[in-house]
């Protein structure tokens, strides 16, 4: 019954997080406009850091912030969740045998 609901619950969360990156360049196009406001960069903006307003929204979900980025981070957040989870109840049952 465990693994089922862990299943499941990965399943959903990798097909909301692959919906969520189809739509984000849609979204991202229409937020997006220009207002006039010009964005002061001292150097090119080759560094490491992005300047605020150097970069782009994501096309493809390969992109920098793109649908596969998310997914990797909801499952780095999701398999500690799940390994805590399966470590207490295993203590859980282990304590309560005689």
């Amino acid at each position: 019954m465990y693994g089922k609901f862990v299943l499941i619950v990965v399943l959903t969360s990798a097909f909301v997080l692959t919906c969520i990156g189809t739509g984000s360049s849609a979204i991202a196009e229409n937020v997006n406009e220009s207002d006039g406001v010009t964005v002061y960069q001292p150097d090119d903006g080759t560094g490491i850091i992005p300047k605020p307003g150097s970069g782009k929204a994501p096309s493809s979900i390969t992109d920098r912030g793109g649908a596969l980025q998310l997914t990797l981070l909801g499952l780095l957040i999701l398999f500690p969740v799940v390994a805590i989870i399966s470590v207490r109840r295993q203590g859980k049952r282990r304590l309560s045998k005689p």
